[in-house]
């Protein structure tokens, strides 16, 4: 059980933070969708002032999450067990900078 669950939540925490940023990219990019940004709230992160940063945080946390995601089912088919903790550490250890990112204001 343990092992599976190791597996399970490498795969699904760095892959549903991959789509998502990845998603919302290709749609702010190529699919001509409205992004929700707040330039003028104090409240708002930093990179919420213009869309080119926004697009480029977006697009560089998304790079980084399908990387890990990449990583997880390539050492989960090679059942490599201490790699893929390792990265479900960087997805963990990814997410909290995303909410540090996010912080920043």
């Amino acid at each position: 059980m343990n092992r599976f669950f190791i597996k399970f939540a490498a795969l699904v925490s760095s892959g549903i933070f991959a789509y998502s940023y990845l998603r919302e990219w290709v749609g702010a990019k190529w699919l001509d969708e409205d992004i929700f940004l707040l330039p003028n709230n104090e409240n708002a992160p930093y990179f919420h002032n213009s869309e080119s940063l926004y697009l480029r945080v977006i697009f560089i946390f998304g790079l980084l999450f399908t990387a890990i995601f990449i990583a997880s089912a390539y050492f989960t088919i090679k059942k490599k067990e201490k790699m893929i903790m390792l990265c479900f550490v960087l997805s963990m250890f990814s997410i909290f900078v995303v909410m540090l990112n996010g912080a920043i204001k």
